[in-house]
């Protein structure tokens, strides 16, 4: 019998596979999630550029209204304030184009994250997808790395302006950097928000394999898990107290701090936070007969004619970037936790099933 003159057919398919591999690889993903994700990117993108547009545009005109005051509070009833404090005006829609960017996160996980697993289960597309040359977790890994990648470089275009236009905002209209309507879009953390809810949108949309429950699920996470962190953040750390004079002036120990217990109360039954000069609080009896006039001129004066004092207690703002810090890492912990999770289901995912 002749021997063949052609190559094995079992070597010819090896050379044939690792030849079309590169192929089919990172390339073939690369163009798979650009299909399969294009009008999220698209539309994340274009609300990106508006975004951050718009708010450059509002720092850059109350930068510019803040210079015709001569670089400090503008006067009462001057043209420049009522511009600044209007219905409409440049502050006000600054405070909600930063609220915006608290709460874009949600829309990250909702349309980026979710989808990613959930929608394959829901088309049955699986099987077709991690039966090819690339394994089921490469397949996983690389969408997760190439969108993963688009989310955070996003958010840190759109985070690194609304730093800057809360410090704007903290310069211009006096509110504390400290305070969560500045601190929670300020610094880097919307980067960490965003990444953390893209890993848990595609955890749950890997659990529940359904994208609107899963949605339900990341938006009331996304509200729990907010609401948890504004009212827990400000004891994050141990506040640090100082007890603050009426009748002495404002050293500037307090600006850009975060009050965590202060001001005066003037209610019966309830605890004044008013102390003499001893260190002894004054009751409402008390109070009530050395400062009767409700007028609150004529009692802040009182106050000061008594030698009284508040106690407060506070976050300084240097510690500011220890809190970013602290939060960034924990938003980070919950993404590794997300991305743990939809590791393991996926490589216990039964193909058959899709």
């Amino acid at each position: 019998m002749t021997s063949p003159t052609h190559p094995p057919l079992t070597a010819g398919g090896s050379t044939s596979r690792t030849s079309a591999a590169p192929a089919n690889g990172i390339s073939g993903l690369l163009w798979l999630t650009w299909r399969q994700h294009r009008w999220a990117i698209l539309g994340a993108l274009l609300i990106a550029a508006i975004l951050t547009g718009w708010m450059a545009y509002l720092a850059a005109d109350i930068t510019a209204l803040h210079h015709q005051c001569h670089d400090t509070f503008c006067p009462p009833y001057s043209p420049q304030e009522a511009t600044l404090r209007a219905p409409q005006g440049p502050v006000s829609v600054a405070t909600d184009l930063l609220m915006v960017v608290r709460y874009a996160p949600l829309l990250i996980g909702v349309f980026i994250g979710v989808p990613l697993l959930a929608r394959e289960h829901e088309q049955r597309t699986l099987l077709l997808a991690w039966s090819q040359d690339v394994s089921a977790v490469r397949w996983l890994w690389t969408k997760l790395a190439l969108l993963g990648a688009f989310v955070a470089a996003l958010t840190a275009v759109v985070s690194a302006e609304s730093d800057h236009l809360a410090h704007v905002q903290s310069t211009v209209a006096g509110a504390g950097m400290f305070t969560d309507t500045l601190f929670l879009e300020s610094g880097m953390l919307p980067v960490a928000v965003g990444v953390c809810w893209f890993a848990i949108g595609a955890a749950l949309g890997a659990t529940i394999r359904r994208t609107l429950p899963a949605a339900l699920g990341v938006i009331l996470g996304f509200v729990a898990l907010m609401q948890g962190v504004q009212w827990r953040y400000p004891t994050l750390m141990t506040p640090l107290s100082v007890y603050t004079h009426f009748d002495q002036p404002d050293t500037g120990l307090l600006r850009n701090a975060l009050l965590v217990k202060g001001g005066y109360l003037n209610g019966p039954g309830q605890p004044t936070n008013l102390f003499d000069s001893a260190g002894h609080e004054l009751d409402y009896t008390t109070l009530n007969r050395l400062c009767p006039n409700p007028d609150p001129d004529a009692n802040l004066a009182c106050l000061m004619r008594n030698h009284l004092q508040t106690h407060t207690l506070y976050q300084p703002a240097s510690r500011i970037p220890v809190f970013h810090l602290i939060l960034a890492s924990g938003y980070l912990g919950l993404a590794v936790i997300a991305l743990a999770a939809v590791w393991l289901i996926v490589r216990r995912t039964n193909l058959s099933a899709g």
